[in-house]
């Protein structure tokens, strides 16, 4: 076998395996209790909305709910260097809410950002005035937290 066939053979197989590593650290299954919030208006096939049903506190009209949203596209700052990375870059969030149902506002309790899909990788927390309370505005992330948990109770 010559030289460039082997090289040749050797770079297809290199890419292969590439590809599928790849495939596989994109394409994570959901972890358990994640569950996807499904609505028209959350941008289907540019980010996933999940929320963390094994955590949900409920405290008479108050819920307090992790959410999780899983994006197709990077995510932050423009990157830097040959790979284009930078620590404000991101392919999924979590975030810990509390809404209020009776009077429609929630605010936040935490938030970090995750280098990999799904919650994975290196995470980065970013700053939350956990004192700020919210409108919930119609179709939003928020408004579907805010059927899911307050209207359909």
């Amino acid at each position: 076998m010559s030289m460039f066939k082997r090289l040749r053979t050797w770079s297809r197989l290199f890419i292969g395996l590439f590809g599928a590593v790849l495939v596989l650290m994109v394409h994570q299954p959901v972890s358990a209790g994640w569950v996807a919030v499904e609505k028209d208006y959350l941008d289907p096939g540019l980010r996933t909305v999940y929320v963390d049903v094994d955590t949900i506190i409920r405290e008479g009209k108050d819920v307090t709910v992790w959410q999780l949203t899983d994006y197709s596209v990077m995510q932050g700052s423009a990157g830097f260097g040959p790979f284009m990375m930078s620590p404000h870059r991101f392919f999924s969030t979590t975030t810990q809410k509390h809404i209020d149902c009776e009077i429609k506002h929630v605010r936040l309790l935490w938030y970090t950002e995750f280098l990999y899909h799904m919650g994975t990788g290196p995470a980065s927390d970013g700053y939350v005035d956990t004192e700020r309370w919210m409108p919930i505005e119609p179709e939003t992330i928020n408004h579907a937290l805010w059927e899911l948990f307050c209207v359909n109770r």
